[in-house]
């Protein structure tokens, strides 16, 4: 009998903190998709998805951006794993946290004011397949997004 009371109060000490994460997460907007220069030459999306053709032209950006809604700084970084190892460059290396061989790569944390937007760029051998970027902010996990990439071909009809 002395265990429900137990449970209650863990369950009540639980509650704040999930409430916390969750009124966090509700002061962000996040879209993740095709992206163009915007106000500030920040990336913005303007067409979310999660289907990606693989353009190795650099006006064609995909990424993502997230919105604080209040406009107040946060610190951001994110991680993106590659269905396969990439090819590892210097510049690369410079830029990223590289792990896994390269099958995984960290940005660095980083001061942000509203808008926090991260571009990419396709390379020639960047694989094709299942891609995730995990979007963490103020060191917590905000959004895990899973997308594919597809040969550039694919799909478009004129």
């Amino acid at each position: 009998m002395a265990v429900f009371p137990l449970v209650a109060l863990a369950l009540l000490a639980g509650a704040p903190s999930g409430y916390a994460k969750k009124k966090k997460k509700s002061a962000y907007i996040s879209k993740f998709g095709v992206m163009s220069p915007g106000p500030g030459n920040k990336y913005r999306v303007y067409a979310e998805t999660t289907y990606i053709h693989k353009n190795v032209d650099k006006e064609y950006v995909h990424g993502f951006e997230v919105l604080r809604k209040d406009q107040q700084r946060f610190m951001g970084y994110f991680e993106v794993r590659f269905p396969e190892p990439i090819t590892v460059t210097p510049e690369m290396e410079r830029a990223y946290t590289v792990m896994e061989g390269g099958r995984l790569i960290r940005s660095a944390n980083e001061i942000h004011w509203e808008v926090y937007s991260s571009p990419f760029w396709f390379s020639e051998d960047d694989p094709l397949g299942d891609y995730e970027v995990k979007i963490f902010i103020d060191g917590e996990l905000y959004r895990t997004v899973q997308y594919q990439v597809v040969p550039f071909e694919s799909g478009l009809t004129f």
